[in-house]
């Protein structure tokens, strides 16, 4: 048995387990790779390391120090953590779609929480927050900010460690839903380098604005933003993939009830559109990337009155099987092009 040093040594090395299910096509496989094995039971819990052990090595965070970050949850778990260990001041930004669970498990690590309450001119809350990221730092000139969204270290992380345990799998394709895009992009990257052969699938949820300009709010939590940041990097994806709330929420219910494995809504996003790939693809192995637990979301996406307030029906298999193969996919390299030419156009 390996005796650790610390929490932080038991990041990363998580699980993989082979899905059976009758919604994968006959003679191919689904694997899904269960990143709530990490402490905080999510892949931010990665994010959060390589970040912090960055700005440590730079000088750029100290002991005693205050790091501040905006987040829809489960980054801020991990940074409260890390602030606990190593021994520096959290304040997290958050906005009211956050789990209550959640905050109380901030408190509980010793952060400070700042609640942004009014929604940008969108509807969404990722700029309101970034906002008060903003005036936080004038109060505390000194202060660290991670910056996920746009720091380089996020995607450099999920490059050196997180990659490398995807690499050597016997798939063929990769699909990972999309925020701050650091982790499939740090993946992806190390993919392209090693194994072109593999493909890496993109996902997000209805309304986000990271890969169609139009941003309308939308219920799952840990994925989507109302702009894209510079840690997604189109030119390592392929494939992108869309899902609604519904359809992820859905699929979360599903493996629950029937796999025994309860997972956050963008892990029920990434097993949709994985499952839309086998289907509609010439993919025969593909790994879904599972950001975290449903264990953050029983308040939520698990809770029938939350449902029932959103308008959200569960749907049935029947209902999901044609979901899954009536969903089409669009190339990075297609959106570029269609963004290059409309640039253009304005431009003109």
């Amino acid at each position: 048995m390996v005796i650790y040093n610390n929490i932080t040594e038991c990041i990363g090395c998580t699980p993989v387990v082979s899905l059976n299910d009758k919604l994968i096509p006959k003679g191919k496989k689904l694997y899904l790779k269960l990143e709530y094995f990490n402490p905080n039971f999510s892949v931010k819990d990665r994010t959060a390391l390589g970040l912090v052990k960055a700005a440590l090595l730079e000088g750029r965070l100290k002991p005693g120090g205050v790091l501040i970050e905006s987040t829809s949850g489960n980054l801020g778990k991990s940074l409260s953590m890390l602030g606990a260990v190593y021994k520096f001041k959290v304040i997290i930004v958050v906005d009211p779609k956050i789990s209550p669970s959640l905050l109380r498990w901030y408190r509980a690590y010793g952060a400070e929480i700042e609640m942004v309450t009014e929604p940008d001119k969108n509807g969404g809350y990722q700029t309101s927050r970034i906002k008060r990221v903003q005036e936080l730092l004038e109060k505390y000139p000194d202060a660290y900010w991670p910056n996920q969204y746009d720091n380089p270290h996020n995607p450099s992380y999920h490059f050196e460690t997180t990659g490398h345990e995807v690499l050597n799998l016997p798939i063929d394709s990769v699909v990972g839903a999309v925020s701050t895009g650091g982790h499939l992009c740090g993946i992806g990257k190390l993919i392209k380098h090693q194994n072109k052969d593999i493909q890496v699938i993109a996902c997000d949820v209805k309304g986000s604005a990271v890969f169609n300009n139009c941003f309308s709010p939308y219920l799952i939590n840990g994925v989507g933003l109302s702009w894209r940041s510079k840690n997604t990097d189109l030119s390592v994806i392929d494939k992108i993939g869309i899902a609604s709330d519904q359809e992820a929420i859905s699929i979360c219910h599903m493996l629950a009830k029937d796999h025994g494995i309860m997972i956050g809504g963008s892990g029920g996003l990434s097993v949709f559109i994985a499952l839309s790939w086998l289907r509609n693809s010439d993919s025969r192995a593909t790994l879904a990337i599972i950001p975290d637990t449903g264990i953050n979301y029983l308040d939520q996406i698990y809770d029938h009155d939350w449902l029932e307030s959103q308008e959200i029906e569960i749907m049935s298999r029947e209902d999901l099987n044609k979901a899954i193969n009536e969903r089409k996919f669009i190339t990075a390299s297609d959106l570029q092009t269609k963004e290059r030419n409309s640039r253009t156009s304005v431009t003109s």
